[in-house]
């Protein structure tokens, strides 16, 4: 009787640890979060990421390329406050659902040196 329930509570946690990885799949999709950051992102940060020259002669600001270390090493959530909030002269990305925010999340990490 014990050892079926802990074979019962065993593929309990199976389940749930798959579904939960499979959702995280979904909730990373670097080709759906290419297509956000071309519609929403690219204008200031460019196309590859390394920003945009115009964009930041205008804003008087340099751009730090988003393959850059010191980009990669911000955890996703530091990423997601970023982008859902802001920081210094960007101002936060309006109309992104969370699903959209993980997925260029995704994204960015694809551009990882």
């Amino acid at each position: 009787m014990m050892k079926q329930l802990n074979r019962m509570v065993a593929v309990g946690i199976v389940a749930v640890v798959g579904a939960m990885a499979v959702q995280a799949v979904r909730a990373a999709d670097a080709t759906a979060g290419k297509a956000v950051f071309s519609h929403k992102c690219q204008i200031c940060h460019g196309a590859d990421g390394n920003g945009n020259p115009g964009m930041a002669n205008a804003l008087h600001v340099k751009f730090v390329p988003l393959s850059s270390d010191e980009v990669q090493k911000m955890s996703d959530a530091d990423l997601k406050t970023v982008i859902t909030q802001g920081k210094g002269k960007m101002k936060p990305v309006q109309g992104l659902s969370d699903a959209d925010v993980g997925n260029v999340i995704a994204f960015i990490r694809t551009l990882k040196k």
